[in-house]
């Protein structure tokens, strides 16, 4: 699975692939609206032809978290990004857009067969993605978005595969105000409404893939070992969230940290269904000014990106 950005002036004009994503899941669905010509001619019959509408296409992917193309997926639905660093490891920070169109960076994502050969899906922006960890196995991601109509690509380009692993889900470090605690089960979500923009200007693709509003909610499954969080939920106290991941050293240090200044709970309920208590979360992020970007504005999150990749990497 092939990336890249495309230029800012034409989003949904394909982009040849400049990084390659490992995927677990990829569901694309082409949209393709036909009319039915169903005028009366005297015959007892309900349709005499079609006439072909305009396209467009879904998007579901998922996989292991990298930290060199995850920051495709971040930009594709955030917006602002800033990179910092004079040499490796560089910092790539990701907010909300507050300026300008306010728009995710638009990307063409790229499928290769060695079968079917290579199509794209350009124009994509997403209006969802999902982080998940827990004890075992590997953070995992998964996003959902829409585009413009797949082409086929002549010559099928050859992938390149980066050199970093994917993070084990054990190292992962969760905190609340601050302070560590332990989960079971962790689940960010970045939500972001998007309106298919459709019109008679000669395409049959979207005039615009537009994002709305973007919020942040999650789930954590923790192990109660006092009522603390029982009282940050009936005080309804709003806190901060701090979710890292991390590996490597010097030049080759890599990792993702996820920030959002300003949440609270709408649920909070002890659980005792094991031999020990768990207390279930539900939490919903504040936009607020600490985690904006470069553009200024609110932001109810801000994720940073760290790897070997230069500025201009994902916007």
């Amino acid at each position: 699975m092939g990336v890249a950005t495309e230029a800012p002036a034409t989003p949904g004009t394909p982009a040849p692939p400049t990084m390659w994503v490992p995927w677990k899941t990829c569901t694309p669905k082409d949209i393709v609206n036909v009319s039915e010509d169903k005028g009366i001619r005297g015959a007892p019959v309900e349709t005499f032809g079609i006439v072909q509408g305009q396209k467009g296409s879904t998007l579901d992917l998922g996989g292991d978290l990298f930290a060199d193309s995850f920051g495709h997926v971040l930009a594709g639905l955030l917006g602002d990004v800033v990179t910092t660093g004079a040499a490796a490891p560089f910092a790539h920070v990701f907010s909300v857009l507050c300026t300008g169109d306010t728009q995710g960076v638009s990307k063409t994502w790229t499928i290769v067969d060695p079968n079917l050969g290579a199509w794209q899906y350009p124009g994509i922006r997403w209006n969802e993605i999902t982080i998940k960890w827990n004890a075992d196995g590997l953070v995992e991601w998964s996003a959902k978005g829409d585009g413009w109509a797949f082409v086929t690509l002549a010559s099928p380009p050859a992938p390149a595969q980066g050199a970093l692993k994917p993070f084990a889900n054990w190292p992962v470090i969760t905190k609340l105000a601050g302070v560590q605690i332990g989960v079971l089960e962790g689940e960010l979500s970045i939500k972001r409404k998007l309106d298919v923009i459709r019109a008679a200007n000669g395409t049959q693709n979207p005039v615009s893939v537009w994002g709305g509003d973007i919020g942040v909610e999650g789930k954590l499954t923790t192990i109660m070992e006092d009522s603390t969080q029982r009282a940050v939920y009936q005080a309804s106290t709003v806190q901060s969230l701090d979710v890292s991941f991390s590996q490597g050293a010097g030049a080759t240090a890599n990792g993702l940290a996820l920030r959002c200044s300003q949440i609270y709970y709408p649920e909070a309920t002890p659980s005792p269904s094991k031999d020990y208590w768990e207390l279930p979360i539900s939490y919903k992020a504040i936009a607020n000014a600490a985690d904006a970007g470069a553009s200024g504005g609110y932001s109810p999150i801000k994720a940073t990106l760290t790897n070997a990749l230069p500025s201009g990497t994902y916007k």
